[in-house]
Order: C-alpha cells, then sequence, then structure tokens
C-alpha cells in the first residue's frame, strides 16, 4: 500500500518547516547585525513581519536563547543580546583550544587537492572585500576555516565550535564593517595556505595563534564607537533576565 499523506500525518513536517525557517530568519538577522545588539522584539511584529502565527516566533525566541543571541524577559520583552566580552572570551579559548589542536592533523593530511580548495575560498573573500559585503567576507572566513578542521577529519568539533560563537561572530562582522580590516585577514590566510602548502607545522601554529588573537585590539575602540552594542554597566538591566 502506498504511504497515505494526510493532513494529519504531514502537518508535524510542515509545522517544523515554518518553524526552522523562522528560527533561520532570526538567526542570520542578528548574526549580520541587521538586527542590532539590543533591539527589542515583540513576538506579534515578528509574526506580522514574517507572516507566520505567534507560536513559531515565539518557540524561535526560546531556541535563540539558548544559542546566548536574545535575553528573554517572560511577560515583558526579548532583546537582541548585547556583545558581551566576557562571553567572547570564552568562545575564543573555546576556538583557540580546538583550532590550534587541529593544526597537526591538518598539516599531515592536507594535500594538493586541498591548498586549490582553499586558494579558491580566499578568491571569494578577496571578492567580497572589494564589494564591500561585509558579512559574506566573514562567512568565507568561516569557511576557510572550516576547511582546516575538515581535511583534519574533526569536523564534530567544527560544529561544536559554531554552536556556541554567536557573540564572537558577531563582533568579527563588526569588525570588518566598521575598522575595514580584510586586507590584514587575507594576507594572514595567504600566508596559512603557504604554510600548509610547505607543510611547515611551526610556521602554520603560529601563524595562526596570531591570527586568531588578532582582533582583540579592536575591542576599545569599537566600545567607543558602538557602547549600545555591548554589555557595559550602563546598558545592563536593572531587572534578573531568567531563563523561560
Amino acid at each position: 500500500k502506498e504511504f497515505d499523506t494526510t493532513k494529519e500525518e504531514v502537518m508535524p513536517v510542515v509545522k517544523k518547516s515554518v518553524q526552522d525557517t523562522v528560527f533561520r530568519v532570526l538567526k542570520e538577522g542578528i548574526m549580520s547585525l541587521r538586527l542590532a545588539p539590543g533591539t527589542v522584539m515583540s513576538t506579534m511584529e515578528m509574526a506580522e513581519r514574517l507572516n507566520v502565527s505567534r507560536t513559531p516566533v515565539r518557540e524561535s525566541f526560546i531556541r535563540l536563547q539558548e544559542e546566548g543571541l536574545v535575553d528573554v524577559v517572560p511577560q515583558k520583552e526579548t532583546v537582541v543580546s548585547r556583545i558581551d566580552f566576557k562571553r567572547m572570551a570564552e568562545e575564543r579559548f573555546i576556538r583557540g583550544s580546538l583550532e590550534l589542536s587541529v593544526a597537526e592533523p591538518f598539516i599531515r593530511n592536507c594535500r594538493p587537492m586541498h591548498i586549490e580548495q582553499l586558494k579558491e575560498i580566499l578568491a571569494q573573500q578577496k571578492e567580497y572585500a572589494v564589494s564591500n559585503e561585509h558579512v559574506r567576507f566573514v562567512e568565507a572566513d568561516n569557511e576557510l576555516h572550516r576547511m582546516f578542521f575538515e581535511v583534519a577529519e574533526k569536523k564534530l568539533a567544527w560544529n561544536t565550535l559554531m554552536s556556541v560563537n554567536s557573540h564572537d561572530y558577531r563582533f568579527r562582522v563588526l569588525v570588518v564593517r566598521a575598522k575595514g580590516v580584510q586586507d590584514s585577514v587575507i594576507d594572514q590566510h595567504e600566508k596559512l595556505i603557504r604554510y600548509a602548502a610547505d607543510k611547515d607545522l611551526d610556521g602554520f601554529r603560529g601563524e595562526l595563534h596570531e591570527h586568531l588573537r588578532k582582533m582583540d585590539t579592536e575591542k576599545q575602540e569599537l566600545l567607543h564607537l558602538y557602547p549600545d552594542y555591548f554589555v557595559t554597566e550602563e546598558t545592563v538591566r536593572p531587572f534578573e533576565i531568567r531563563p523561560l
């Protein structure tokens, strides 16, 4: 007998698809800074803007809270989380620990075809730099670093890293947008690729360490330019933010 796709059977799939779509749209808006840190969002407003019911929006807010992208105050408001330097430091620690650890297996497994793939990603990143597509520039940055993990056969480590990098990612987008650091990032990527092609583990690891800590020097200037985007004594709310 053929599978009977009745309304009752397909509805859960449709419902999940709507939920996932709303979550993805909101997350992309936050990560790209189109929904800026500190932006107040209401369930009703977002439901109207996305032309969906309030349920998938409410459930998306819960998922976004779990990823550190929104602060939810029950019966009060939902706010796009401000970039927290303490949280960002933890995210950087996780990234540094994982990425420096994959340097050795990456270099060991790296082949000429991988070098060509890295060069293709870098060429695309250069195009994004010229066209000032800041979010895509950072996405290409992520794609290049993802290759290190993939070649090292550590995909789970990369997926884990991506699940906890919400504050660091937004900071990187802001640095690229505000400071125009594309040229220095590209220069570092070119060096990393050369070290990989030469099978120079020490050179690769040293350059990677410098690359990962590079943007720390931008904190104070960005805090001055965008004070409302960051967690400070002035932006801390007088009420306690509690989980749902």
